[in-house]
């Protein structure tokens, strides 16, 4: 009888814990969603920033810095969980890819106050300073299309690991 009640028990917290306990790849998935609501704001804030800074519209133009630093620094603190999910997975297909996410923002972050710091240059019409920035932002905007290609390409050699 005893024996029973104890089965009974386990069978009951076994079922019970297999309910809340969540794999580090459903967590990545989890934040997948939020990652890439705010990496979407966060271009579309640069894009309208650079659309002004060519209009001379330089104060909208800082403004939309301002918002796609905000945008991309939450798409980074996600990131940063997702990254410490896949290294507690020790599952090296998703590691490379939130590390190829977390390079990605951290070009746009770059390319971002890049562009800010040559908005001012402009104003002054120092385009030498102003030239040299821009040219940095679209280096770093290059290479978030870099790490972007290789995240996606580890999505299409992995197709049963991402949703």
């Amino acid at each position: 009888m005893d024996n029973k009640i104890i089965i009974v028990g386990l069978i009951t917290l076994i079922i019970f814990l297999s309910g809340c306990i969540q794999s580090d790849a459903s967590k990545i998935d989890g934040l997948s969603t939020s990652i890439n609501l705010h990496l979407k704001n966060g271009d579309g804030y640069f894009n309208n920033a650079s659309y002004n800074t060519n209009k001379f519209l330089y104060d909208e133009a800082l403004s939309n810095c301002d918002n796609a630093t905000s945008e991309f620094n939450q798409a980074r603190t996600f990131a940063s969980q997702g990254f410490t999910y896949a290294t507690n997975s020790n599952d090296t297909v998703y590691i490379n890819y939130m590390q190829y996410v977390l390079d990605e923002i951290d070009a746009k972050l770059n390319a971002t106050s890049e562009l800010k710091t040559a908005i001012p240059y402009l104003i002054n019409n120092d385009t030498i300073n102003a030239n040299n920035h821009l040219g940095n932002a679209n280096g770093f905007m290059n290479k978030a299309t870099d790490f972007n290609s290789q995240r996606e390409a580890i999505v299409k050699q992995n197709p049963g690991k991402f949703k």
